[in-house]
């Protein structure tokens, strides 16, 4: 049995369709991210499941209990529902302490002091606020009173977690620190956590599963490995990866059992997957484009333009005939030795897609047979 299951949940805001129709379940102890750009739904759903937004139909349930049912007519209230929910606001009490903030809850319930205490000392130290207990909302800087949220979620140690976009206003450092930590809490209490956040870094490093969402609707739901390298659309290929995907148009036309897929100075056979042949985009991830110092069979002339080193990877942009292209290098390079190169891919990691539909034709292809020059 699902722990989350929404089941034809809908959003109206008016004449508005925010949510079309949902469906979704998310099993016990999964770390579930919700991901998309700005208004695609995901803080609508999350708050639905909170019980803060009310469904204009479908219906939903935790574990195995009814919550909204708009056949039955059941709707519980937030507080009823056994849920722990950090706001991308803070949601902090302003004439309450740290402490009083953290441990209002746990003190509501009658919890003996001793555990209180306890809770408030291991949640404190996780969100590196220890000292500060004492102080009001208003003493602590936006990233401090964020980590007040995420302390009062760990104390709080619920069976379903709901987070939307926890660590927005976190500083780099401490934001990769709570990304671990976040996981390792939902691990340890093994919690079933619904994550909302439009930053792929933290869907790709703490997702058991990845939903991806635009315009409302679920574009594709699987694990953060499924969603980086078999997207189901373009939308998912574009939105995914950073630096972005490259994209390049050619044609698909049945050849020996496969598909000829021709275009941008470059050719590779693939299955036909029952593809029948027609304009496609191709995408190739930056990692798997390659930067030749000499002429190659297969490989396309270009220019280098910029250079951008960022540690451990470097990014370089270069300027092929028709198009830019950006690939990344696996090592710390301020400059490129020559403007003149050329560049090719190994064809079993190009993923096709259909140029009208924007659907990747083979989602689990065969690897590519063969790549040469056109």
């Amino acid at each position: 049995m699902s722990e989350v299951s929404l089941n034809g949940i809908t959003k109206y805001y008016g004449n508005y369709l925010a949510l079309p129709e949902m469906n979704l379940n998310i099993e016990r102890g999964q770390f579930v991210t919700l991901l998309g750009p700005s208004g695609c739904g995901k803080t609508t759903t999350l708050r639905i499941i909170a019980g803060l937004e009310t469904p204009s139909g479908g219906a939903l349930h935790l574990s195995g209990r009814c919550m909204f049912s708009d056949r039955t007519h059941e709707n519980v209230p937030p507080e009823k529902r056994g849920l722990g929910f950090i706001f991308q606001s803070y949601a902090l009490w302003p004439n309450m302490t740290v402490e009083r903030n953290i441990t209002l809850a746990l003190h509501q319930a009658k919890m003996p002091k001793a555990e209180i205490a306890e809770r408030l000392a291991q949640a404190l130290k996780k969100v590196q606020l220890e000292g500060l207990q004492d102080r009001y909302p208003s003493e602590l800087s936006g990233g401090q009173q964020q980590r007040v949220a995420v302390a009062r979620l760990i104390a709080a140690r619920s069976g379903v977690l709901l987070m939307d976009e926890p660590l927005s206003n976190l500083d780099a450092v401490l934001r990769t620190e709570m990304r671990a930590e976040l996981k390792r809490l939902s691990r340890e209490l093994k919690a079933t956590t619904v994550y909302v956040t439009h930053d792929q870094v933290e869907a790709l490093t703490m997702s058991d599963m990845i939903v991806v969402m635009n315009d409302g609707r679920i574009q594709q739901a699987g694990t953060p490995y499924e969603i980086y390298h078999h997207p189901a659309n373009l939308f998912v290929a574009e939105f995914i990866g950073d630096p972005k995907v490259n994209l390049f148009d050619a044609m698909a036309e049945p050849r020996d059992g496969g598909l000829w897929i021709s275009g941008a100075g470059l050719g590779f056979q693939m299955a036909a997957g029952g593809y029948g042949g027609g304009a496609v985009r191709v995408a190739v991830r930056p990692e798997h484009l390659r930067i030749h110092t000499a002429p190659k069979d297969g490989a396309v002339e270009a220019q280098i333009d910029v250079v951008q080193p960022t540690g451990s990877q470097t990014i370089v942009s270069l300027d092929l005939p028709d198009q830019r292209v950006t690939v990344l290098v696996a090592q710390f390079r301020e400059s490129w030795p020559q403007d003149r190169v050329w560049l090719d891919f190994d064809p079993a990691h190009a993923m096709v897609f259909d140029t009208a539909s924007g659907e990747n034709i083979l989602q689990r292809a065969e690897a590519p047979a063969s790549i040469a020059a056109e």
